[in-house]
């Protein structure tokens, strides 16, 4: 088996290789820039606001359900860039936390036994290209697009930032679409990720369990920690360590109503914020990372 990897491996590169010359910065094409802010969104925003608020969503119901047709991977939390007011909290308490592969495979073989047929599987981190076995990854989705699901459409999620992330892009086939930011540094026009709705006296009657418009945008989120409803919960799970994620791939019927109720209180991308390019911290978030670090810097027992 190990041997058949290898080979597949070396044909991999190779077919890669044919289109990246092996010297200096690789001659790869600079993807469309993706902007994560847009006068649309805000206005969406504000009106999921109105829309999660209780009165209005005990008449209406809610407005956001989980999805199983698209699926986020945070495959690891390291970064090259850490940007402000990341909302995977890269910066604020990194981490070399990496999904095994063995996680990868797991996720394929249910998606096959359930008959998932995903219409996008996005990888992302932190930078997914830091994790050590990425293009290892890449290959096990890569089989199950050829044997189980052609149709598929899988996305690399990068910063597109350095020479060592661009040479790691340049191995990928090309039926593997980048999609990229652009940043060039670590101040960019962010939503306030670490300003908890809980914190702030707007969301005083808002209905947590509605949601968010990444929910139906992103698709479920797949991390180290588990399935959640969205990655971003994932990362905040993180750092809080509530422990809510799905061990398995979570049945069609499940509607993640308890992570919605621990994790959205807690995420700058619930509701309307004005987008910043300052760090914002409210007390959850200072009290949480705090707690965090201290739990980092315990020594490690051993039998």
């Amino acid at each position: 088996m190990t041997s058949r990897r290898q080979t597949k491996r070396a044909r991999f590169t190779d077919a890669a290789l044919k289109r990246v010359p092996d010297q200096g910065m690789p001659p790869l094409k600079t993807p469309p820039r993706h902007h994560n802010i847009t006068i649309k969104r805000l206005l969406l925003d504000a009106y999921q606001f109105i829309r999660a608020q209780s009165l209005v969503a005990n008449h209406f119901g809610r407005q956001y359900l989980p999805r199983l047709d698209l699926i986020e991977v945070d495959i690891t939390y390291k970064c090259n860039l850490k940007c402000i007011n990341c909302n995977r909290s890269c910066t604020q308490a990194p981490s070399a936390l990496e999904m095994p592969v063995a996680t990868i495979e797991a996720f394929i073989a249910q998606s096959v036994v359930q008959r998932i047929f995903w219409k996008r599987i996005r990888i992302l981190g932190g930078e997914p290209t830091l994790h050590s076995r990425f293009l290892d990854i890449v290959e096990r989705l890569m089989d199950y697009k050829k044997t189980h699901n052609p149709s598929v459409r899988l996305v690399v999620g990068t910063n597109f930032y350095g020479h060592k992330v661009r040479r790691i892009l340049g191995e990928l086939p090309p039926s593997v679409v980048i999609k990229s930011t652009l940043k060039t540094s670590r101040t960019n026009l962010f939503k306030p990720f670490n300003v908890a709705p809980v914190d702030t006296c707007y969301n005083r009657f808002s209905d947590y369990t509605c949601g968010c418009r990444i929910i139906a945008d992103c698709g479920l989120g797949l991390t180290p920690s588990g399935y959640y409803m969205c990655a971003v919960a994932g990362g905040i799970d993180r750092i809080f360590r509530y422990n809510l994620g799905r061990p398995t791939l979570p049945d069609p019927s499940d509607a993640f109503e308890d992570q919605m109720a621990a994790f959205c209180p807690l995420c700058g991308h619930f509701g309307f914020q004005w987008p910043t390019r300052k760090p914002r911290q409210s007390k959850t978030w200072r009290l949480a990372y705090a707690a965090d670090a201290q739990q980092a810097e315990k020594p490690t027992r051993t039998a």
